[in-house]
């Protein structure tokens, strides 16, 4: 007979995002459960952006570097090293990581598991020998690459994101295929480091972003040296005995080839499902993404005991996955969950400039009647003046009665700012309170000072506000 082993909560997967929940909840005296599955967990998404943001650093500071001269000192011609680069930001990455040694998980009272698992029907997990049943499964299985159906690219070697940056050397000409933020932020990094860069969206740029600042950052990456082909698509790869041919279809029907050296295929992710791990608990799928399992914004799946997160739930983005993660503990603890709201997630690009949006975005269409969209140039602000990057911007889509229905910000401090509007979301702090904010000096933030200001500019005062200002006129 199979050993039953019952427990609060079992996560299957010990990535980063597993076990740091696994950690979390015995620091809550919760039982605990960690299946760990051959090989590490795929595209875990905070130290991908740990990783990502180390090496970004690197490349901004040889651009700075090279474009000293506008704050008065000389220009230098950097010299990267990529083994050196890399090296740091395979360190810096590894540090932020969970202590995840057996040993130790055993240490806190959390139970490893390594030997494989399926699910033995909706209640149960079959591990071994072993039947595993829980108040609440996590599926934290992590997510992989998604790779097109391109004629020639399995006959290549070719770079992922999950890959790329373990590269120890320069990269003579590289081809980005995709759109999103990762393919852009990396496309200008190698760039800034030196590198030819040639990037094909296979589809639209950074979708789901204000196109009025996308429009600002695309520009930024071309005045850099960045190749962006926006209106074509790569239709095969074609081997060669050196570097690596790309046929080109461009939208006005032209043919054209383009020789590179190396190609980043950064089309997004899929999640990472084991079909035999899932197969007995009858998990709904997405009608139009089967590769997906049904959820909602926190993860849960078609049945009550199994919540997903991170990758296994279709989400990329470490902010999202890790508040999956706090709300899948409180159901395993008996606790009343909290809700997602997906615009309340603040989503950003990293490049120079950067772009950061939260809630609705201005992409043109019809907004609700008496909302406004207020807009700020962040070359108005001390901030901005000093330290010479003038390209940046605000805009606030603001409701009638001055709710604040989202953002967008680009330039220096954009991220910082947009976790402002973020808490000004949460505490449902309007329009006209921005303009009361007192701030350091040349913060920023200053962009919705001016932002706030200009929505308490063009509201009406009310017909008692101007009775009493007339009664205050008449006395003496």
């Amino acid at each position: 007979m199979a050993e039953l082993l019952k427990t609060d909560l079992c996560i299957i997967g010990a990535g980063a995002l597993g076990i740091s929940l696994a950690i979390k909840a015995r620091a809550r005296d919760r039982r605990v459960v960690l299946v760990q599955r051959d090989g590490d967990e795929p595209g875990d998404a905070a130290r991908g952006q740990v990783l990502r943001a180390a090496f970004m650093a690197s490349a901004a500071r040889a651009q700075a570097m090279r474009s000293a001269d506008g704050l008065g000192l000389r220009n230098v011609d950097p010299k990267p090293s990529f083994r050196a680069i890399a090296e740091r930001a395979a360190a810096i990455a590894d540090s932020v990581a969970p202590h995840a040694s057996p040993e130790r998980l055993t240490a806190l009272g959390i139970t490893l598991l390594t030997t494989p698992a399926a699910f033995a029907d909706r209640q149960s997990l079959r591990v071994g020998s072993t039947l595993v049943r829980a108040r609440q499964f996590v599926l934290a299985t992590g997510s992989r690459p998604a790779l097109p159906a391109l004629p020639g690219l399995d006959q290549v070697s070719y770079f992922t994101p999950d890959t790329i940056l373990a590269n120890m050397r320069k990269l003579s000409h590289l081809l980005v295929l995709g759109g999103d933020a990762t393919a852009l932020e990396l496309a200008q990094a190698y760039r800034q480091l030196g590198c030819d860069v040639t990037l094909v969206p296979q589809g639209p740029l950074l979708p789901g972003f204000d196109p009025e600042l996308v429009d600002i950052v695309l520009r930024a990456l071309r005045e850099e040296g960045v190749n962006i082909i926006a209106e074509a698509s790569v239709t095969a790869v074609l081997p060669r005995a050196q570097g690596t041919g790309v046929a080109l279809a461009h939208a006005d029907g032209s043919l054209a080839t383009l020789d590179v050296s190396h190609i980043l295929v950064a089309l997004g992710r899929v999640p990472d499902l084991d079909p035999a791990l899932l197969e007995a608990a009858r998990l709904k799928r997405q009608p139009l993404h089967p590769e997906r399992l049904l959820v909602s914004p926190e993860g849960q799946t078609s049945s009550e005991l199994i919540t997903a997160i991170g990758g296994a739930a279709g989400v990329f983005e470490a902010q999202h996955a890790l508040r999956q993660a706090d709300i899948a503990l409180a159901r395993a603890s008996g606790q009343a969950s909290a809700r997602i709201a997906p615009l309340r997630i603040p989503r950003s690009v990293n490049t120079t400039p950067p772009l950061a949006q939260i809630g609705l975005h201005d992409d043109g269409s019809p907004l609700r009647a008496g909302s406004l969209v207020l807009r700020a140039n962040a070359s108005e602000t001390d901030a901005a003046r000093a330290t010479g990057d003038l390209q940046g911007s605000a805009k606030l889509i603001v409701a009638e009665n001055g709710a604040i229905l989202g953002g967008a910000v680009l330039g220096s401090g954009a991220g910082e700012v947009a976790a402002m509007l973020a808490l000004a979301l949460d505490r449902g702090i309007g329009a006209a309170d921005l303009a009361d904010m007192l701030l350091p000096p040349a913060s920023p933030a200053a962009l919705l000072v001016d932002l706030g200001r200009q929505f308490t500019a063009q509201q009406r005062p009310s017909r008692w506000a101007l009775r009493r200002a007339a009664l205050r006129r008449l006395l003496p």
